[in-house]
């Protein structure tokens, strides 16, 4: 349920330092582009039932046609008491004015009980995973063609905040379509009307509401959920332009997430922006 908060626009780290908000293992190599560049730094704070759970961050830059980004969640306050946990990330990959294309994916798990890492390299002939240990994807398979057209998870985030997916007419933007290594999800986004937001976080300004469904597709056990719907998961989203010249304009940041838990009301803020270096909160 955490990780499925955090995502959701999909997205966490650790309770604020400089280092926090990187990610700790060393990035990808991004593709080569010259030329102005816009960039994102976002941290998001995340409770339930009115305790700390663990913050989000995510930093990710844009040049010519090319997009890179780091993430780590960390797990934080309560929760650590039962269940602590690192995840970073960094993706790279290239845009275009409606879509993103992943080149290279890694990830890094570490919890009370081990670690795991996926590597997912993007080719012409499909996507090629390596797990270390490794996945039994014969168990819950995912076909090739499930596969294809898939963003992973971090790039799905940044698809969302880069703005590419959205539009007068999809204010929420596309369909996400995420394939993890193990398995394949959509995050489908509906317009809920417009809101005036002054979140916890310091953002204060008009926001998008958004309703988001998460839906599982393959590679799940079947009885996961025990045939119970998962929870609607709302979204803020505003958008803050770039001044910096960089091939995104409008970033549509989600500065404010919430959904209904058997544990009590999961909400997160965005706690702290940043657009081309400028920070965006109070």
């Amino acid at each position: 349920m955490l990780k499925r908060l955090l995502f959701a626009t999909t997205i966490a780290l650790l309770p604020v330092t400089a280092s926090a908000e990187e990610a700790a293992m060393t990035p990808v190599s991004a593709p080569a582009a010259t030329g102005p560049t816009s960039t994102v730094q976002l941290v998001w704070q995340v409770y339930l039932g009115g305790f700390n759970l663990g913050n989000v961050g995510i930093k990710s830059s844009f040049t010519g046609n090319g997009y890179s980004a780091v993430s780590r969640l960390k797990t934080a306050g309560v929760v650590n008491s039962f269940y602590e946990a690192v995840i970073d990330a960094n993706s790279v990959g290239t845009l275009s004015a409606t879509a993103l294309q992943p080149k290279k994916y890694a990830s890094n798990t570490v919890n009370e009980k081990q670690s795991q890492k996926v590597d997912l390299t993007y080719t012409a002939s499909g996507i090629q995973l390596d797990a270390e240990p490794a996945y039994n994807v014969n168990r819950f398979p995912v076909s090739d063609e499930q596969k294809r057209g898939t963003l992973d998870p971090l790039s799905g985030l940044v698809y969302s905040l880069s703005g590419v997916s959205h539009s007068a007419a999809k204010p929420c933007g596309e369909p996400v379509r995420v394939f993890d290594g193990r398995r394949r999800y959509d995050i489908e986004l509906t317009p809920s009307g417009q809101d005036k937001l002054k979140t916890d976080g310091g953002y204060s300004g008009p926001a998008q509401k958004c309703t988001i469904v998460y839906k599982q597709l393959a590679g799940f056990k079947p009885n996961l959920n025990k045939g119970k719907a998962l929870p609607t998961i709302t979204v803020w989203f505003a958008a803050m332009e770039s001044a910096a010249g960089g091939p995104v304009k409008t970033f549509m940041v989600p500065v404010k997430m919430m959904t209904e838990t058997p544990y009590g009301v999961a909400l997160a803020h965005a706690r702290k922006i940043t657009i081309d270096g400028a920070q965006k909160t109070s």
